[in-house]
């Protein structure tokens, strides 16, 4: 299995704060997803996301479900708690 890589800001954030970024690399999806598609809005199949979900949740020790976002390319600013997406 291919270990999941990722990506930490240098940030002066509280310690119940952490962000990260993965790359591609780790993941279960194929062809145009390929490999560690974590959107569940871009028609990849549902059990390699949910599987995709999963490694990234152990591989980060995490205790609970992070926050998935959708990644847009624009400018607005929305805040975690306003948003329930």
């Amino acid at each position: 299995m291919t270990p999941i890589d990722w990506l930490e800001p240098d940030w002066p954030a509280p310690p119940t704060v952490r962000a990260v970024s993965t790359t591609r690399s780790g993941g279960v999806s194929g062809g145009t997803w390929a490999t560690l598609n974590l959107g569940d809005h871009v028609g990849d199949e549902a059990a390699a996301v949910t599987e995709n979900r999963r490694r990234v949740i152990r591989e980060l020790a995490l205790r609970a479900d992070p926050r998935w976002l959708t990644q847009v390319h624009g400018t607005n600013v929305v805040r975690a708690e306003d948003n329930d997406a």
